[in-house]
């Protein structure tokens, strides 16, 4: 009888074990970072402005510069 009783006592051990239920997780957020840039493009623009302004005073262009001189300021 009491062999009976431990091997009923193993039965509901292992059923009860059966019975678990595991949930695993994984983390799969990102951190995403956008850092600041920073461009000047306007420095051209700035050199162009101070040569018109240089050569205001002398009168056109054409009467300074060549046109092959011309062709390489634009």
């Amino acid at each position: 009888m009491k062999t009976v009783i431990a091997a009923a006592l193993v039965v509901i051990m292992a059923a009860a074990g059966a019975c678990t239920r595991h949930h695993v997780t994984a983390d799969t957020t990102h951190r995403v970072e956008i850092a600041p840039i920073h461009v000047t493009v306007d420095v051209n623009l700035k050199v162009q402005k101070a040569l018109d302004e240089a050569l205001s005073f002398q009168g056109d262009m054409n009467e300074i510069f060549t046109e092959e001189e011309l062709k390489q300021l634009q």
